[in-house]
Order: structure tokens, then sequence, then C-alpha cells
């Protein structure tokens, strides 16, 4: 657990951050326990209204995979729903002003009614408790330091929680289940019953607030509407991408896993190797380049350098937004991103994860996280990526596909047949005891 640490939560006060400390740590230990009894009174009252509030807190645009259950909730008379726009505050301004613009394209283009930030002349977070005062508050990530304090859980929890992780949990660990957001939340909606079984042995409240109900990004990959999102529009070469995670120091953690200092100068050598032969989008994950800001042998300058040379080269690009496109139109990936390790296999095309140590990484994973590891070419040096990029992507001798077909049917088909979304909505009316219209 950590405390917001932006400039205005810095001048809040040593008080201020001790009763949040204080409150995290009553939580976590004791308060949890209340949660069940004090959600069910709350619902009682909310059995009484005519319309329920519900808010989604919008971290970037690569984490919103809930556009279905928005729709299902916004054409429900019975409720009201909000978007709030809340780009992390770990991340440093540059980033976080990329990632708020992007957020303004997505909903302004979906003519989707969302609460903006001026943070471009450094105004004030929304107070979402006072200006909006929701029923039902939807978080993408359970970590308390990845939002600003008026956008946190803790000014929440006499109200309805839910927790619906962005990415598709694969790592065996109390961190995926048992932060207070997860163990406090009226909602957890876990993709699988292997994640409701982890739930219930590494959460403190044993999982009796998780539910499965598929993968939320399932519904956004398998709708089929593709939109023309590469450089060489007609196809003329193989298409790469790249997806380095941020986690630079690779220290032998779960979630320290990037081999993107090995790999940037001879990525940036294949796209002019093979420059009539491949168009290779860099995917950096959302954090990557703070990271690359704070490292003492990158810096602002070379970190922004390195990203205009994939915007600039004849067959490169950066993708640093909205990536299902990206994912249908491309021919294959490599990567070393967590969340990737399951998403792409949605979409059956080769795929290598870059791993000094694949071993230490499969042992921190669940069964669908080891099964989807199976499926993947392993690479441990350059040489296996260019090996992978020359006989796989580029001759087509890919040995894989038969493994990737039988992981998807085996771990990726959705419960009951339904949409995640109507999953989700058709629980959250259940639980309601409304009649669904």
């Amino acid at each position: 657990m950590y405390l917001c640490t932006d400039n205005r939560t810095q001048q809040m006060g040593k008080w201020t951050i001790l009763r949040q400390r204080i409150h995290e740590y009553w939580l976590y230990h004791y308060g949890y326990r209340l949660m069940p009894g004090r959600q069910r009174r709350f619902i009682k009252e909310l059995q009484q209204r005519d319309v329920i509030k519900v808010v989604f807190v919008a971290l970037n645009v690569s984490m919103w995979k809930y556009q279905g259950i928005y729709d299902l909730l916004a054409a429900d008379s019975r409720f009201q729903v909000f978007v709030v726009l809340s780009p992390g505050i770990t991340y440093k301004p540059e980033q976080r002003l990329r990632d708020l613009q992007q957020m303004r394209d997505y909903f302004g283009s979906r003519k989707m009614a969302y609460v903006d930030w001026d943070l471009e002349h450094d105004a004030p977070a929304f107070d979402i408790r006072r200006e909006l005062n929701p029923d039902i508050i939807f978080y993408m990530q359970p970590y308390h330091g990845s939002y600003h304090d008026r956008h946190c859980f803790l000014h929440f929890t006499d109200r309805l929680i839910v927790y619906s992780p962005y990415s598709y949990l694969q790592v065996h660990v109390p961190y995926n289940y048992d932060n207070v957001l997860q163990n406090v939340a009226w909602r957890n909606y876990y993709v699988s019953r292997y994640h409701l079984t982890e739930a219930q042995v590494l959460a403190r409240n044993r999982g009796v607030n998780a539910v499965a109900v598929g993968y939320t990004s399932a519904d956004v990959y398998q709708q089929n509407q593709y939109r023309e999102v590469w450089r060489d529009a007609d196809h003329t070469r193989r298409r790469l991408i790249w997806a380095p995670h941020c986690t630079l120091a690779n220290d032998g953690t779960a979630f320290s896993r990037s081999n993107f200092l090995v790999m940037a100068d001879f990525m940036v050598q294949l796209a002019e190797r093979y420059q009539d032969q491949l168009q290779i989008a860099f995917k950096p994950h959302p954090g990557l380049l703070t990271e690359l800001y704070m490292h003492p042998e990158w810096g602002k300058e070379k970190a922004d350098a390195y990203y205009d040379r994939w915007r600039n080269m004849p067959n490169t690009q950066l993708a640093d937004g909205e990536f299902v496109n990206l994912f249908q139109g491309s021919d294959a990936m490599v990567h070393d991103s967590g969340s990737f390790v399951v998403d792409y296999l949605y979409f059956q095309k080769p795929v290598m994860y870059v791993s000094q140590d694949i071993q230490r990484a499969k042992s921190y994973a669940n069964i669908p996280g080891q099964q989807a590891y199976d499926a993947h070419y392993i690479g441990r040096t350059c040489d296996d990526v260019a090996h992978f990029v020359e006989h796989i992507v580029l001759s087509g001798q890919d040995t894989m596909q038969a493994r990737r077909q039988t992981f998807y049917q085996e771990f990726l088909a959705q419960p009951g047949g339904q949409s995640t979304a109507q999953n989700i909505y058709q629980d959250i009316i259940h639980q309601l005891c409304k009649q669904s219209s």
C-alpha cells in the first residue's frame, strides 16, 4: 500500500496523511468485516430510489475495458452513469497530460459525457463525493496510490465499490487479491473459477465478494469492428508489435520483468534492417515514459527523443493509446507485459514472450497464466527475437498455432455464453433486487 504522492497530497499535511494510514489499517485488519452488513443496509436504501448514480473512475484509455457495462447501464433509465477522468497521480505531468487528452478524444468521439480535469491550468481534482455523491463506483485498479485523494475509494466505503480488473490476473500472489479495496468492495468481478479459488485462499475476506463474470477485455476483443490504425494501410509489410513493460529494475519479483534497457537499441536496429519487410508498432506500457524520465541513464530528453524516433521512422509507429485495433490488424507480437500474456492470445497470432528466466515468471503464475506462457514462443536474448522475426513472422514457420487454439478453448470462453458486460449487469440488477428492463 502507498499513499497519493502529488503536490496537493503533500500539501494536505501530516495529520491528514496519518488519518488516511490509520483508516486503511483499520479497514484492512478490522473494518472489512463490517462491509457486507453495511452494504446490505445501503442496498435497502437504493431499492427506494428511482435513479441510482454510477461512476467509472478512468485512469487512461489503455485500461478502459468497460464500454460494454457502461453502455448497458446508461441505456437503463434506472441508472445515471458518469465517467470521471482521473489520470494516475504516480506518473510524471507529461504522461498524465497525454493520458488525459487521449481520454478526452476517446470519450468525446463516442459522444459520451465525461467529467474533465483541467490539469493544464493546475485546476483542483473534481470532488466526486461532493459533486456527484455516487451510489456505485467502479475502479479498474485496486491501489489507493493510483488515484487522487478526491477520487480514492477510501471516501466511498459507505457506498457500493466495484473492482473489475483491467487485466487478466495470472499471477498467484496476495498482491492481486488482498488489497484494502478488494476486501472492502461490494463486488470484485473476476474472470473465472480459478480466480475465485485464488481469492478464497489469498484474500483476507476469503473472497466473499468475488464473482466470476468473464474477462472485461473479451467483449472488446470479440466485437470484430476493425478500424485501420496501422500506417501501412495496404499491409505490404508484416506487422509486428513490440510491447515492453515499465519495470526497469528487473529485480526478480513477480512484477519486475522488463527487458527494455537491453532491447531498446536492438529494436531500432531491427526496424532499420527490415525496413522493406516489417512495420513495427512500439506499444510501451503507460508507465514506461515516467520510468525513463527518472532513470539515471535516460531522463526526459533522451526518452522523448526515443519515442519520437518510433513516431518518425519510415516503417514504425508509436502506439500509446487504445490498442484493440492495433492487435487485430497485427501479424505478431514481442513483449514482456504481464497483461498481454493472456490478452494477445485472443487474436490467435504468433507471439514471443521475452524473459531472462521464464521458469521464475511461471513460478508466480496461476494455472491459466502458466498455460498462457506455454502458448508463447520464449525469447531470452535479442538473437532469439531476431530468430522469431525471421523464421516465424517473415517466413511463416509457426509451430505454436495448435497450442494457442487449445488455450483459447480452455480458458477464454465466456461464462454462461454471454458477454462479460451482460454478466456484470445482470449481477448488479439481481443484487439490487430489481427486475431487468
